[in-house]
């Protein structure tokens, strides 16, 4: 028989798919453990201190070059068992953009709000990076960066979206030749939020509810250009991966929106996006030195 005839089938098949542990991720949610808790690995994790799942918990401080930001829009609801996600965008290029629900998603949080099925979306920020200490120094699982990503969402955004927003503004010696205003454009945006290690703390804020914990993002030690040019590399290098682990309309649909107002609804069935990560035993590598390390 010959594959061709048959390849379009493939949509009507069944893939089994074993769940990822939290020590073979790629990329290592960093949180704030809400309670005290033993882990799956029997480890306490302490309320109120930064937890790497997988890697390393009950930290004070946690360090890393940052790689990727992407922000999302996530619609989200209440449920018995848990929150339910009811539409995802990735945001992918310029507005408009469109949901997982087909629905076009509002550019502005009044806009979404005006909506009935999207005033509980929310913007987030997903950023991602090099786990490195305080001097910019990367550690290494066998020769292999740990890289990391935080969500902010929720209260957590503001704290994340406000250093971003600092970096960006920032006027920094150019490192592109020659300077063209698209390369001025291209640096604050893409290259500013790199050329510092970012300090990553737990502070709080007053809310409704009372004071609820948040990142605290600070700049650190300062990354020099043949750095900047291993990390820019880098980040070009795992773009796919940091895509098909954050994209999750690649893999969910959703059927909560009216009927009426939906377009092209996407068919893939709803999977859980696994915020899991890898436990490896650190080891410090030279100062940003990424000769030795195995991407592959």
């Amino acid at each position: 028989m010959d594959f061709n005839e048959y390849a379009d089938l493939a949509e009507i098949g069944y893939e089994s798919r074993e769940p990822v542990k939290p020590e073979d991720e790629f990329f290592h949610s960093v949180y704030i453990a809400g309670q005290s808790r033993k882990n799956h690995t029997g480890v306490t994790e302490r309320a109120g201190e930064l937890q790497i799942r997988g890697v390393e918990y009950n930290r004070e401080e946690v360090n890393m070059i940052i790689t990727h930001v992407k922000p999302v829009l996530l619609n989200e609801k209440s449920t018995p068992n848990g929150m339910k996600t009811e539409c995802f965008s990735y945001k992918n290029g310029n507005p408009p953009w469109k949901g997982t629900c087909g629905l076009i998603c509002g550019v502005t949080s009044a806009e979404r709000a005006s909506h009935d099925f999207c005033k509980n979306c929310k913007a987030q920020i997903i950023v991602s990076g090099i786990y490195c200490d305080d001097n910019g120094t990367p550690i290494l699982d066998k020769s292999k960066p740990i890289f990391l990503f935080i969500r902010g969402k929720g209260m957590k955004y503001a704290g994340v979206s406000d250093y971003l927003s600092k970096l960006y503004k920032m006027d920094l010696e150019p490192v592109f030749q020659p300077v063209t205003e698209k390369s001025k454009a291209f640096e604050k945006s893409v290259v500013n939020n790199k050329r510092f290690v970012t300090k990553i703390t737990v502070g709080e804020a007053p809310s409704n509810f009372g004071m609820k914990t948040i990142f605290v993002f600070n700049e650190g030690a300062d990354i020099n250009n043949n750095s900047l040019k291993d990390v820019l590399n880098i980040t070009k290098k795992t773009k796919e991966k940091f895509d098909e682990k954050m994209d999750w309309s690649k893999r969910m649909s959703c059927s909560s929106a009216p009927k009426d107002e939906q377009k092209e609804p996407e068919q893939k069935e709803q999977q859980k996006s696994n915020d899991q990560t890898k436990q490896n035993d650190p080891s410090q590598g030279s100062f940003l030195s990424f000769n030795d390390i195995d991407l592959d």
